[in-house]
């Protein structure tokens, strides 16, 4: 009996180390982080009538480790209706969707012009939905922007109002930023000019996800 109990205490402790090990990622990283990875890293420099204009700033490492980033592009994308500044992300799921721009943004002191709402697009018969959140710059006075964002698993977009409970499991996450300027829409709508831009987006993000 004695020999009984022992080995439940012991398989019990190696379950619970195997699980805690999963979810720190104690053994390495699973084959999801270089897959999507490979998806961010890949990401075209032309894409459609838009073209890289410029390369952002490069992620400070405290960024990079709170986010717990394993690939980004951050570029500044222009065509003949206009520019936007694009961010993709990819790394620890957990993290990611701790960071939504409300959060982000709020706690540096910008204005909200309305709620995030949700704006959904149907590119090549896939349906992607994304946050759309417009924005006073409090430090630049009138200065305003658009920010559109969304999470993928499997390279479909969405902005789940829970996604922790949404993306549950799940290890590694692209995560979508896209920056653009109103050009007379109401606020929390999607810029026309950068629909196009979006549309191209998530149809790479889809090919190439598919093609994993």
């Amino acid at each position: 009996m004695i020999i009984v109990r022992l080995v439940f205490v012991i398989v019990l402790t190696l379950t619970g180390a195997y699980i805690h090990g999963q979810q720190t990622f104690r053994w390495g990283l699973s084959h999801e982080f270089d897959d999507n990875s490979k998806i961010v890293k890949a990401f075209p420099v032309e894409l459609g009538n838009w073209k890289q204009v410029d390369e952002a700033s490069s992620l400070s490492e405290n960024v990079i480790q709170e986010l717990g980033l394993t690939e980004y592009v951050s570029r500044s994308y222009q065509s003949t209706e206009g520019s936007v500044g694009f961010l993709l992300m990819t790394g620890k799921a957990g993290r990611l969707i701790r960071h939504t721009p409300d959060i982000c943004y709020g706690a540096a002191g910008n204005e909200f012009l309305t709620e995030p709402k949700l704006a959904k697009f149907d590119v090549d018969g896939v349906k992607h939905e994304f946050g759309v959140l417009p924005i006073r710059q409090q430090s630049l006075g009138t200065s305003e922007f658009v920010v559109v964002y969304g999470f993928a698993r499997d390279g479909v977009f969405s902005n789940p109002s829970n996604p922790r409970i949404e993306f549950h499991g799940t290890q590694s996450i692209l995560k979508f930023q896209l920056l653009c300027r109103p050009s007379g829409e109401r606020p929390g709508e999607v810029p026309e000019y950068a629909k196009s831009f979006l549309t191209d987006a998530c149809r790479y993000v889809s090919s190439a996800s598919a093609g994993k």
